[in-house]
């Protein structure tokens, strides 16, 4: 699956299920959002060794196809409803091989995502020993899966292709 494809079904999947069920979908966003300011707060000398020692290495030389999953390309559509267009156009810049991250801004970053809305590897990915916020990764990691059942369960065709 390419990008452009999963954020063109992430686009359908948000548009019915805001049309189902938008307060709930808009409520787990939260929660995952809760779940990821958590995390950077237990996580703080973590970060702090991301960003002196690694300075962004997550995001060079990567596949972003392999980084961003349908559940990360809904929950950034509903959550930056506003960014679609800047989104799809950084989709088109797509590479077959490994490369730093087309959602990097002028290809060297800062993420454009904004922090409500990241992709779930690029919130749970550190440099450094994850043993002390172990409770908080579980925590965001089940926010997400509750965003992947509450999609299955409302959209299933959608979701699972048929």
């Amino acid at each position: 699956m390419s990008l452009r494809y999963k954020f063109k079904k992430a686009e359908k999947i948000v548009d019915v299920l805001n049309s189902v069920n938008g307060g709930s979908l808009n409520e787990i966003g939260r929660s995952i959002q809760m779940a990821e300011e958590n995390l950077s707060a237990a996580a703080e000398d973590l970060l702090t060794l991301c960003s002196t020692k690694c300075r962004g290495l997550c995001c060079r030389n990567v596949y972003p196809d392999e980084l961003i999953t349908l559940t990360d390309a809904v929950l950034i559509l509903s959550r930056t409803g506003s960014m679609g267009e800047t989104i799809f156009r950084c989709a088109e810049n797509e590479s077959l091989f490994s490369a730093n991250c087309v959602f990097l801004e002028n290809g060297t970053g800062p993420c454009i995502f904004p922090p409500a809305a990241k992709p779930h590897k690029c919130i749970a990915t550190f440099c450094g020993n994850t043993r002390p916020v172990r409770k908080e990764l579980r925590a965001l990691r089940s926010s997400f899966n509750k965003l992947f059942r509450f999609m299955l369960v409302k959209k299933p065709g959608l979701v699972l292709g048929f």
